[in-house]
């Protein structure tokens, strides 16, 4: 017995608590996707903010009493009163091979019931593009698949392509003959043993949409491609963020925005 009292004794004498200092606020305010944050004084403008309940909030107005949050998440979860801490993270998202064939939301979390992302980078949403000077020249053609675009219209990897026309004309529909038809060619290399070829991994982003129709093209795209290896990655985008980034395997960035209704290539 006394050895066990010394034991514990030496134990408590040995432990060393070092205090902690985090930002935590309260939601004063909230509805409609958005909240009003007191308290939030070492607040960062896009950073991540903890809101509780496993809801993540984007700050994006820093005014002297209060800070307005985006609220990334399912916001009727939320109530006055509870508080909000801040993480120290820039607006930030998994990348890498782990999200090939995946369904992500936002912040890239997995909304297809197929378990975690494999992802151990992070990767601003945020950041400025490199220089002209510093790119990679365009050397490398894309195929769509569709006869008379590929004749007249040059397609390069790491181009950017806009797709703009009225509602129902198909642009979402050159699109995704697009994504089928790298899939094919994909297989076709693999199936080869071309080690020269690189295969074109395709993001679908999806802003603004009614999430029913994400999984419906999802469904389509399976079933028409079963083997298809690429990048399926659908965001479901706030109507507050315009955009979305999305890092090439090539290491360029692609930065699509919606205005009206554009469809990005």
């Amino acid at each position: 017995m006394a050895n066990l009292l010394q034991e514990i004794e030496a134990q408590i004498e040995g432990l060393k608590v070092a205090p902690s200092r985090q930002n935590v606020g309260i939601i004063r305010e909230i509805g409609d996707g958005v909240a009003k944050v007191e308290g939030l004084s070492d607040a960062m403008l896009n950073e991540m903010l903890d809101l509780g309940q496993g809801i993540t909030g984007l700050a994006l107005n820093l005014e002297e009493t209060e800070v307005g949050v985006i609220v990334l998440g399912d916001y009727t979860k939320l109530q006055e009163g509870g508080e909000v801490r801040t993480t120290g993270k820039l607006l930030q998202v998994p990348v890498g091979e782990g999200l090939l064939g995946r369904v992500v939301n936002t912040l890239g979390e997995p909304v297809d019931g197929k378990g975690p992302i494999k992802s151990s980078v992070a990767y601003p949403v945020e950041k400025v593009a490199p220089g002209i000077l510093h790119r990679q020249s365009v050397n490398q053609p894309v195929q769509t698949g569709i006869m008379a675009i590929d004749a007249m219209i040059p397609i390069g990897r790491g181009q950017r392509e806009l797709i703009i026309g009225d509602r129902s004309t198909g642009k979402t529909t050159i699109c995704i003959d697009t994504i089928i038809n790298q899939a094919h060619l994909n297989s076709a290399a693999e199936a080869a043993g071309d080690k020269s070829y690189r295969p074109l991994y395709c993001i679908y982003v999806a802003i603004g949409q009614k999430q029913s129709g994400h999984f419906d093209s999802r469904g389509r795209w399976r079933n028409a491609v079963h083997h298809y290896r690429g990048l399926h990655c659908i965001r479901r985008g706030h109507r507050s963020i315009s955009g979305a980034v999305c890092r090439r395997c090539d290491g360029r960035m692609v930065h699509g925005q919606r205005h009206g209704r554009v469809d990005c290539l």
